[in-house]
C-alpha cells in the first residue's frame, strides 16, 4: 500500500525546524571553535601559574615544613608532586578539538620546550606537567577539571528554551503560510464534488494569495454561470422536444399501421425521450444538502423498485449489509443505483443464454461503504474502462447494442463524487463487468453494520455468515 503523501504543513514545518537545528548546530560549532583559543590560553596560564607557584613555594619553604606544604597542596588544591623517572610511561593529553595542541604550545612557551603535558602517567589519568625543582625532575599533577568545556550546564536549558520557542514560532509561521492554501484546497474539493464553495477572502495582506483567491472566485462564478446557461438551454430544448414527441406518439397510436411497424416507431420515440431525460439529469446539478443514507437499504429498495426479481430470465445473488450510512442525497443515490442496474440489464446478459446473472454486494471496507454490482456479460476491455465513465462515451464497441447517450455512468460518477467517493470498474470472472461505488462511512460510534439480506439462485451455495 502506497504511503500517503505528507501534507504541505508538515513538510514546511519540518523544513523550518531542520533549518533552525542546522543553524543552531552551526552557531554552536562556531562558538566552540572561536572559544578554543581563549579557553586554551586560560588553561595554559593556570597551568603555568600553578607550576611556578608550587615550585617557588617548595624552594622557599623550610625543609621541616615541606611535608605539610605538600599535604596542603594535595588535599586542598588538588596538586600532587611525584619524582619523575626516565622510564615513566606517559600519554598525550586528549581533549576536544585543537585544545590539547594549543595548551601544550602556550605552556611550552612559558615553561620551556622540554616541558611535557601528559594525559596519564604510568596509567594514572590526570593533567600531568613535567618540571624541575633544584635540578631534580618531578611530575606535577593538576586537577583535570581545568579541561572541562567552558559551557557548563546552563546552555542545555537555554538550548531547550530556544528549541521550544523555535518550534512554536515555526508552527505559527507555517500555519499562517499554509492556511490560505488549505482554504483554497478545501474550496477546490468542494467545487470538485459539484458544490458551490464559499468565496475566498480577497483582502489578504499577501499579493500572490489575493490574486489567486480573486481568480478562483471569478472561475467559480463563471462555472456557475455556464452551468446555469446549460441547464436553461437543455431545459428549453427538452421542452421543445417533448411536445412533438408526445404528438408523434399519439399520431402513431391512432394511425392505421401494422403492429410491428407501430412497435418499432414507439420504441424509437421512447429511446429519444430516454436520451432527453438523461441529458436533463446530467445537466442539472443538485444543490440539495446531503443526508445520512443507509446504503444497503437504499440498494435493496432500488432493486425491488426495478422489479428485476420478477423477471424470469434474471438470476440475482445478493449480500447486503445494513447500518452502513453514507452522506448522499437519497434521490440521486437511487438514480445512480438504477443506472447501474439498467446498464447491467441492457448490456450485461450472458451472450450465449441471454440470461442476466446479477451479483449485488454492500459491505464495509476500512472506512468506506462499498456497493458492488457485477454481471456476466461480454464485459469491457481494461483499456476502455476509464473511457466509458466519461460523459457521452458509450461501451457499444465492447458490449454491443448500446442505444443510450453515454451519460449513465457519468451521472453515477457525479453522484458518488459529490459524496466524497469514487466509481471503479473491473473485470468479472470468467467474464463480465463489476461496477464498484466506494463512499466514506458516516456511521455513529454505536452503529455497527449487520448482514440484512443474503440470497442466491437456487443452484448456488450460500457462504457461511461472517461476523463483522
Amino acid at each position: 500500500m502506497a504511503l500517503k503523501s505528507t501534507s504541505l504543513f508538515w513538510r514546511t514545518f519540518l523544513l523550518l525546524m531542520l533549518l533552525l537545528i542546522i543553524t543552531a548546530l552551526g552557531w554552536l560549532q562556531s562558538f566552540r571553535v572561536l572559544s578554543e583559543v581563549p579557553f586554551s590560553r586560560g588553561v595554559a596560564q593556570q597551568i603555568v601559574s600553578t607550576v611556578n607557584l608550587t615550585r617557588y613555594a617548595l624552594i622557599s619553604a623550610d625543609a621541616d615544613y615541606r611535608p605539610d606544604l605538600l599535604h596542603i597542596l594535595a588535599y586542598q588544591e588538588g596538586v600532587r608532586i611525584i619524582p619523575r623517572d626516565d622510564n615513566d610511561h606517559w600519554t598525550k593529553l586528549v581533549s576536544q578539538g585543537n585544545i590539547p595542541e594549543l595548551i601544550e604550545s602556550q605552556t611550552k612557551a612559558s615553561l620551556g620546550e622540554n616541558t611535557i603535558i601528559a594525559g596519564s602517567v604510568n596509567d594514572q589519568p590526570g593533567l600531568w606537567v613535567s618540571t624541575t625543582i633544584e635540578g631534580d625532575k618531578y611530575w606535577l599533577m593538576i586537577r583535570d577539571d581545568l579541561l572541562d568545556p567552558p559551557f557548563g550546564t546552563a546552555w542545555v536549558w537555554w538550548a531547550f528554551v530556544a528549541f521550544l520557542m523555535g518550534t512554536l514560532g515555526a508552527s505559527v509561521l507555517t500555519q499562517r503560510t499554509i492556511r490560505p492554501l488549505a482554504e483554497l484546497s478545501a474550496a477546490a474539493k468542494k467545487l470538485g464534488r459539484g458544490e458551490k464553495p464559499d468565496p475566498l477572502p480577497e483582502n489578504t495582506r499577501t499579493a500572490e494569495i489575493e490574486a489567486v483567491n480573486r481568480s478562483f472566485n471569478h472561475m467559480v462564478q463563471e462555472l456557475e454561470r455556464m452551468e446555469s446557461d446549460r441547464e436553461l438551454l437543455l431545459a428549453g430544448v427538452s421542452h421543445d422536444l417533448r411536445t412533438p414527441l408526445t404528438r408523434m406518439r399519439l399520431e402513431i397510436e391512432l394511425a392505421d399501421l401494422p403492429q410491428e411497424t407501430r412497435d418499432a416507431m414507439v420504441s424509437d420515440l421512447e429511446q429519444m425521450e430516454s436520451i432527453v431525460n438523461q441529458f436533463l439529469a446530467y445537466a442539472h446539478r443538485s444543490k440539495q444538502p446531503l443526508e445520512r443514507v443507509d446504503l444497503g437499504l437504499c440498494a435493496n429498495d432500488t432493486l425491488n423498485d426495478t422489479r428485476m426479481r420478477s423477471k424470469g430470465d434474471v438470476r440475482i445473488e445478493t449480500s447486503i449489509m445494513g447500518n452502513l450510512f453514507v452522506m448522499a442525497h437519497p434521490t440521486e443515490l437511487v438514480r445512480a443505483i438504477q443506472n447501474i442496474i439498467v446498464n447491467a440489464d441492457r448490456y450485461g446478459r450472458d451472450p450465449e443464454t441471454g440470461r442476466l446473472d446479477l451479483n449485488i454486494q454492500v459491505l464495509r471496507q476500512g472506512n468506506d461503504a462499498v456497493l458492488r454490482i457485477g454481471d456476466k456479460g461480454k464485459g469491457v476491455p481494461a483499456e476502455e474502462m476509464a473511457r466509458i465513465v466519461r460523459p457521452f462515451e458509450r461501451g457499444d464497441t465492447a458490449r454491443g447494442g448500446a442505444k443510450g447517450a453515454g451519460l449513465g455512468l457519468a451521472i453515477v460518477g457525479r453522484v458518488v463524487k459529490r459524496s466524497g467517493g469514487k466509481i471503479t470498474l473491473s473485470a468479472n470472472h470468467p467474464h463480465g463487468l463489476i461496477v464498484e461505488l466506494s463512499m466514506p462511512l458516516a456511521n455513529l460510534p454505536d452503529e455497527k453494520p449487520v448482514l440484512e439480506e443474503q440470497t442466491a439462485p437456487a443452484d448456488a451455495v450460500l457462504p457461511k455468515d461472517k461476523e463483522n
